[in-house]
């Protein structure tokens, strides 16, 4: 059963029709949340075909195919002695005459170069498409951390390596445990380094993590080691953090949440979709989220100016609130905009629209902040997120933070820093005071800062919020995500 069979079977019971209908704006909103808060290694985005697609305001419909069909296509114009050097794939809304194939709903006019077509067309299915003309193909984003978690339970049990040429050929298992208790290959591991973009630092990293860990495991023998960036073993709580579990010779567990980070701010941290966000506690919060996202987005097509005619009329003709608060959902509608701003040289995914929009946007959240009510409802979220809802019968697994580096990693507790626990879980608005926020106006980070009486104690918080767009290949729908690197106490 796949990660994505799994994943439906389990929450299928929370979408009306047991399935999600990809078509349905709740659905996506609501899959998207549930992905982001079990911190499942999936991604609802996928690569984007379209006639209108852009990179960084550059706009791009070619594309690269799988090689046995381009082959396939070679074959034919060599055998109807049609002259080409190169073969390239554009993207295009139909075609315009019959295709030399048509095995899938993705039509595509056959070019020798950007600007020169062949006026042949082909219609293949979507998973045959690889890749954007021209540019560097994308490693899996989770890549990195995958190798650097994966390696600080490694190489508590090997020796050291310095490069993947070392593990190739080496067959069995590492040792190392999948949540659902599957020993992962060498081989696996093998291609986890090979989709790694710095392999040599998440070595390091891997190689220092292991060394922490020994250090705080305090020569505490152990039985079991467990990756687990998916599932959690022994009915551990899924929204649990760690990313490693080691279970010692006792029966207990103990997790670590692996992070790179140069800076001093810690966990509790949090990371999804600003509505769902807003949305997980219940109450009016999550509708004032939503009238902010529309209000944003409005004042940002005030700033659009009259000379530019063609994206001053497509945005008037716009209605945003029509639109799913999605991450994802808008990708085709905010594309017709591009076109529009792109006649009268504007970028509407920079400078021109976006940034407006999402500036608009901090700006009234960060306002929205200072009042007492919502930052404690916020602060509340961010426990949601951090620590779970317990379950009776779930196995105890208290986890602590591994900050990794190629200079050497250091442990913290988390989830035992009763401190951190009492800021976020602040239960009366009349412990919260002196509330300002630091906003310039034009980033995508701002600063929420407060003081807490904490037991007669004033203490100085400051909580880093960053607002902003995830999705590949651009600005793809409206709602944003929310992010924080972590929460400061003086």
């Amino acid at each position: 059963m796949s990660i994505f069979d799994k994943f439906f079977t389990k929450f299928a019971y929370k979408f009306d029709k047991g399935y999600p209908d990809m078509n349905n704006d709740q659905d996506v909103l609501l899959l998207e949340s549930l992905i982001n808060e079990l911190g499942l290694d999936i991604e609802l985005k996928e690569l984007t075909v379209s006639p209108k697609y852009q990179s960084r305001g550059t706009f791009n419909p070619f594309y690269e195919i799988d090689p046995t069909v381009d082959k396939q296509i070679r074959d034919i114009l060599n055998d109807k002695d049609i002259p080409f050097s190169n073969i390239i794939y554009k993207a295009v809304e139909k075609v315009e005459n019959d295709p030399i194939i048509s095995t899938g709903g993705t039509p595509f006019e056959l070019h020798t170069d950007t600007d020169k077509s062949l006026n042949i067309f082909i219609k293949i299915p979507k998973n045959k498409v690889k890749a954007h003309y021209g540019q560097k193909t994308r490693k899996d984003t989770t890549a990195s951390s995958n190798v650097n978690e994966f390696l600080s339970l490694y190489f508590l049990k090997h020796s050291e390596f310095k490069t993947v040429e070392d593990l190739e050929g080496k067959e069995g298992g590492t040792g190392v445990l999948t949540g659902e208790g599957n020993e992962v290959s060498y081989s696996q591991l093998v291609d986890l380094i090979n989709a790694d973009e710095t392999p040599k630092r998440d070595i390091e990293i891997g190689i220092n993590n292991a060394k922490a860990l020994k250090q705080d495991l305090k020569g505490k023998s152990y039985k079991n080691l467990y990756w687990t960036p998916r599932a959690k073993p022994a009915n551990i709580n899924s929204k649990n953090p760690s990313d490693i579990i080691i279970q010692l010779d006792n029966g207990d567990f103990i997790g670590y949440s692996n992070k790179i980070s140069d800076g001093a701010d810690k966990t509790p941290k949090f990371n999804t979709n600003i509505v769902a966000f807003f949305d997980k506690l219940g109450g009016k919060q999550s509708e004032d989220i939503q009238n902010m996202i529309n209000s944003a987005w409005n004042e940002a097509s005030k700033k659009v100016p009259t000379s530019a005619s063609n994206a001053k009329k497509a945005i008037n003709d716009f209605d945003i609130t029509k639109e799913a608060f999605s991450e994802t959902k808008s990708r085709d509608a905010f594309a017709d905009l591009a076109v529009q701003f792109q006649l009268d040289d504007l970028e509407f995914y920079t400078k021109d629209f976006y940034y407006l929009f999402r500036n608009n946007l901090i700006t009234s959240l960060s306002k929205y902040l200072e009042n007492s009510n919502n930052l404690k409802y916020f602060l509340n979220t961010i426990a949601g997120y951090t620590y779970g809802t317990t379950i009776e019968g779930e196995t105890p697994c208290p986890y602590k933070l591994l900050i990794g580096s190629t200079s050497g990693s250091e442990i913290k507790d988390v989830s035992e820093n009763q401190i951190l626990r009492n800021v976020v879980t602040v239960d009366s608005v009349s412990d919260i005071k002196s509330i300002e926020n630091k906003y310039d106006g034009n980033s995508q980070t701002f600063s929420i800062n407060f003081q807490l009486d904490m037991g007669g104690k004033q203490n100085q918080v400051s909580i880093p919020v960053t607002v902003r767009t995830r999705a590949a290949g651009g600005w793809s729908g409206k709602s944003l995500y929310i992010t924080s690197s972590g929460i400061k106490i003086d």
